[in-house]
């Protein structure tokens, strides 16, 4: 790194190397500088009273009332910012059986991929009795999670059951209708089994099969090529 000489002792150090034979020629700029010797910063002290922005007195006392006028209306209006109330908001609803839907999906996300029917009843109207799990007139199928959470808080808020113990009582019940919906269906899956093993025994069945299957296969044939 070079060494840097303070302005004071600018003139001196410029004297010493001419002395020393380490300079041939004297700067151009030693004369002035022995003639004005500089100060020891190069950034000159401002004038206060100096009219830099070439205002009149006038044009000075309107800019500075203006100016005045502004920080305080920015005060005032930072204080209302801070004393502003804030808004009203909605309080947030929450509904009784949120909880229980919750804990039901929670034990049972299976129920959540379940189809289900969004046709409606004969009569056209919403089911909004859940004294029973299951009505006299309803098949197994209809009876999904939401209703199971539906016949719970009927427990609790019509029979003062306690939410573990309802929740125990419905899932229960809920148990033993899918147990006989799956029964039905396998029944059901039996025969249309054995209906088909008859069919196929035949021989003439067999053969319409075999004819159907080739038929396709040769369908495909053409498509791909």
């Amino acid at each position: 790194m070079a060494y840097r000489v303070q302005l004071t002792k600018l003139e001196q150090h410029a004297s010493n190397l001419l002395k020393g034979n380490l300079l041939k020629k004297a700067p151009v700029w030693l004369h002035a500088v022995r003639a004005v010797p500089p100060g020891p910063s190069i950034i000159r002290s401002r004038n206060p009273n100096a009219n830099v922005s070439a205002h009149t007195d006038v044009e000075k006392e309107l800019f500075t009332n203006a100016k005045q006028q502004q920080q305080a209306t920015s005060s005032t209006r930072h204080k209302q910012k801070h004393l502003r109330t804030r808004p009203p908001r909605p309080a947030q609803i929450v509904y009784p059986e949120d909880r229980m839907r919750r804990q039901f999906y929670k034990d049972h996300p299976f129920e959540l991929a379940r189809p289900q029917s969004l046709v409606e009843n004969k009569l056209g109207l919403n089911r909004t009795d859940y004294s029973q799990l299951l009505l006299p007139d309803m098949l197994p199928e209809e009876v999904t999670g939401e209703t199971v959470i539906k016949y719970q808080l009927h427990l609790v808020t019509n029979e003062k059951m306690p939410e573990r113990k309802a929740y125990a009582k419905a899932t229960s019940e809920f148990y033993e209708i899918r147990a006989r919906q799956e029964e039905v269906e396998r029944q059901m899956r039996s025969q249309m089994d054995a209906a088909l093993q008859e069919l196929e025994s035949k021989k003439w069945t067999r053969q319409a099969l075999e004819l159907e299957e080739r038929a396709l296969k040769e369908g495909q044939e053409r498509v791909s090529i």
